[in-house]
């Protein structure tokens, strides 16, 4: 009851925000429509309701990309509705909306996922399943919905095909096109990269030793916001709490977009120290910040204001917080 009298007020938000700029007369046609009944997403007490609004607009707009729909949250509160947008919806149904929660540390925490499927006719006769996942991200007592744009999905989930080949004559079957089936795919992925991970690194997470000192550097905190403030004034303690072999993922020229390029390196491979002191920062005009903390994870943000300079450095919970993996976003 408490989403369906928020929706309505959402729906009339959207068509005020949708009719503000232009003229309306009384044979305008409703523009706006739901694509999926909206959802209730949670993480602890904190809840948000996802919109799934369909954009009838579609086919009658030229000169210009229109979407089928879009996805939307807002906080549960039906006084002062406002809608945050997250993603577009490329498909032409949503076939499923369904959560699924992440094991492995690097990826742990809760999803939303929406399936969607597109009619094909050309050389192809039947639906393109795809699914896009849309992390949730708490921050304090807030909670969001955002745009993955980490890793690249998993490729089998993507333009999964159902129907007739009519240039090969052959029968093609979508593994992917249910909640189910696509759950249990998540499941498996995440069950081997734990384990591929545990082969790589070993089991034991044992702070490392420091130039043959039989006494290990402590944990400075198990509360992120002061680990991080000392990982990133010592190289001492950088060096006892990275995460070895360490992931780089930097952006690289592309055509016709930049790239992410993966590495791994470990031991003097490693250039310390990873994030500046503060007199450096304060020097270079840098920013470091909290970008968001959830369970075992924490990811901490390295920028210039008014500049592509963008690092991002990702932790990961053990007996301390180590240094899992350093994205470069700076073009």
């Amino acid at each position: 009851m408490e989403v369906a009298r928020f929706f309505s007020c959402v729906c009339v938000l959207v068509s005020i925000i949708g009719f503000a700029s232009q003229p309306v007369s009384a044979n305008d046609l409703q523009t706006i429509d739901q694509m999926h009944p909206p959802v209730v997403a949670s993480v602890g007490e904190q809840k948000i309701t996802v919109f799934f609004l369909k954009n009838t607009l579609k086919g009658q707009t030229t000169g210009a990309y229109v979407p089928n729909g879009e996805v939307f949250y807002a906080t549960m509160s039906a006084t002062k509705p406002e809608l945050t947008y997250v993603a577009p919806v490329i498909g032409e149904q949503i076939v499923s909306v369904f959560f699924f929660e992440r094991k492995f540390p690097e990826r742990a925490g809760k999803s939303l996922y929406v399936l969607t499927k597109n009619k094909e006719s050309a050389r192809f006769e039947g639906y393109s399943y795809s699914t896009l996942e849309l992390p949730l991200i708490k921050g304090g007592d807030q909670l969001s919905l955002r745009f993955f744009r980490g890793d690249p999905p998993d490729p089998e989930l993507q333009d999964c095909r159902d129907g007739r080949d009519l240039e090969g004559g052959a029968d093609l079957e979508c593994a992917y096109k249910d909640a189910a089936s696509i759950k249990k795919r998540l499941a498996d992925l995440d069950a081997k990269i734990i384990a591929d991970s545990k082969l790589e690194h070993g089991i034991s997470q044992e702070p490392r030793k420091i130039g043959g000192n039989a006494a290990d550097i402590a944990c400075p905190s198990n509360e992120f916001s002061a680990f991080l403030a000392a990982f990133s004034e010592r190289a001492d303690v950088q060096k006892t709490f990275v995460q070895q072999p360490l992931q780089l993922v930097t952006t690289v020229a592309g055509d016709p977009e930049p790239e992410m390029e993966k590495r791994s390196v470990s031991g003097d491979q490693i250039k310390f120290p990873i994030i500046p002191d503060r007199v450096k920062r304060e020097a270079d005009g840098l920013t470091l910040t909290v970008k968001d903390e959830r369970g075992n994870n924490a990811t901490a943000i390295l920028q210039k204001p008014d500049t592509d300079y963008v690092f991002e450095y990702q932790f990961v919970r053990g007996q301390c917080w180590r240094l899992a993996k350093v994205s470069d976003f700076s073009l």
